[in-house]
């Protein structure tokens, strides 16, 4: 093995340990992905599973932006990932301890999971964006390595739908935690991607953080950004009930994932070529569209599992092309010294839209019902798409690829 790793150029190595950050990240955040279908267990409506994901996003707007202004000061976001990593894991595998027998419980759960998503909103954005930085900064191909990602997700989720029912829900916490001990130790052998140097003791520093809001394309991404992800914390949060108002069992929700993370692996290969083809900004819109049409089949034509399953695999094509465009996007457009803080801006106002559809999202679903809702859903994906398409114009991309990235 030492010998195999000697003959590696720098690049390769850092390829594989790429793979084994990103990879296992997204095999163990498999594992992770039944925290709704635990509170629906314990009781909690789909109002009451709002108001949790609405506080969580509250709390994830500050985390974001906190670690994202961290990383920038320090000059290091690989201490920043393993922080939060490690945060992260060890809060959300113990919130099965957190007691649900009494009168009580829900307003633990909902002061618990929220102060969890301190740590654990960052740690998705973290480790997507160690990779992004690293993929341009070293030339490799992003969209290889981030579908291989999604190829160990759908492993992760296949093993978990079978492993679920000797398994049980609440033990999927701590396997999650478990798992997660692969990305944290490969992120110690990632390089750190360039940055300013830290700031000396004593030394005060400016952010300059005007430059970011003073870039129009920047803003208008944050408008469009705004509206999907209103959309998207509808879309998601809500299916295992969706499943429940159609007779599909929730516990069935990691098939689901599991398609979908499959379906992102096309685009996620192919993105080198797509982005010679077509500028970032029309694949963001593609994104927004195929998520749209999901929606539409599951408010009009789905009634089973397998029609869920049909449906599903436009919102996985779709977030294939988001995965391989916005990271990018959001990339060229930062100035080199701001590209952390403007993730994290990005990420929170997903977070301040995320804290909206969930509020507004548990109790129109209560009202309307699963198929209506959807439609719902549907319609904001599309006002998304128009929004975005708005900026295009007058403005001119360069849709030349720079890098394998």
């Amino acid at each position: 093995m030492k010998k195999l790793f000697s003959r590696m150029n720098t690049n390769d190595r850092q390829a594989i340990v790429l793979v084994g950050v990103n990879g296992f990240f997204w095999f163990a955040w498999a594992f992770g992905c039944y925290q709704a279908v635990y509170l629906q267990g314990v009781g909690f409506s789909a109002s009451s599973m709002g108001v949790v994901n609405a506080l969580s996003s509250v709390v994830g707007i500050a985390s974001v932006s906190f670690w994202g202004m961290a990383s920038d000061r320090m000059g290091s976001l690989r201490k920043v990932l393993i922080t939060v990593l490690i945060g992260g894991s060890l809060m959300y595998a113990l919130i099965p301890l957190v007691p649900v027998e009494f009168r009580g419980s829900p307003i633990l759960l909902m002061c618990y999971i929220p102060a969890v998503c301190f740590f654990r909103s960052s740690m998705s954005p973290y480790a997507e964006n160690l990779l992004v930085r690293n993929c341009n900064e070293l030339r490799l191909n992003f969209g290889v390595l981030r579908s291989l990602g999604s190829f160990l997700f759908t492993i992760g989720s296949l093993i978990i739908a079978a492993w679920l029912p000797s398994l049980g829900v609440r033990n999927t916490f701590w396997v999650t935690g478990l798992f997660m001990l692969i990305p944290i130790i490969m992120t110690f052998f990632a390089r750190e991607p360039a940055a300013r140097v830290p700031a000396k003791k004593g030394e005060k520093r400016s952010m300059n953080l005007g430059e970011l809001f003073k870039n129009k394309a920047y803003m208008a991404f944050l408008g469009f950004g705004f509206i999907f992800y209103i959309a998207v914390a509808c879309e998601g949060n809500f299916l295992p009930y969706y499943m429940a108002s159609i007779g599909v069992d929730s516990k069935q929700y990691g098939i689901i994932l599991a398609l979908r993370a499959t379906m992102e692996i096309p685009f996620l290969l192919f993105m080198i070529r797509l982005r010679r083809r077509f500028p970032l900004r029309v694949l963001i819109l593609g994104s927004s569209l195929l998520m749209g049409i999901e929606c539409i089949g599951l408010g009009l034509l789905a009634n089973s599992l397998p029609t869920m399953m049909l449906f599903c695999m436009f919102f996985g094509l779709g977030n294939g092309l988001f995965i391989g465009s916005s990271l990018n996007y959001v990339y060229e457009l930062a100035p080199s010294h701001l590209k952390a803080s403007a993730q994290a801006f990005f990420t929170s106002m997903s977070s301040v839209a995320g804290i909206l559809g969930n509020l507004a999202g548990g109790a129109v679903f209560d009202a309307i019902g699963a198929k209506t809702f959807y439609l719902t859903v549907s319609a904001l994906f599309v006002l998304s798409a128009g929004v975005f398409l708005l900026s295009f114009k007058g403005k001119r991309e360069n849709a030349e690829v720079p890098g394998q990235n």
